[in-house]
């Protein structure tokens, strides 16, 4: 867990055709600056990056490339 700003955020969203249906899959994204200014970009849940605004500082807790939590300060 680190101190970490939101930096940015996106999302992608894939459109796949199968069987005549159409589907669509949205991942969301958000970068972070962490304390020592390194960013970082790590995958969300939507009603995780629903929560975020760039600017907002927080706590942030991760696992390698896996974000687990984001907690307002």
């Amino acid at each position: 867990t680190v101190s970490a700003t939101v930096i940015a955020k996106r999302d992608q969203v894939s459109v796949h055709h199968h069987d005549h249906h159409r589907h669509t899959n949205t991942r969301y994204y958000v970068t972070f600056e962490v304390e020592s200014g390194d960013r970082m970009e790590l995958q969300t849940s939507g009603p995780e990056y629903g929560m975020m605004i760039e600017g907002d500082r927080g706590n942030l807790t991760f696992q390698g490339t896996r974000f687990l939590n984001f907690e307002r300060v």
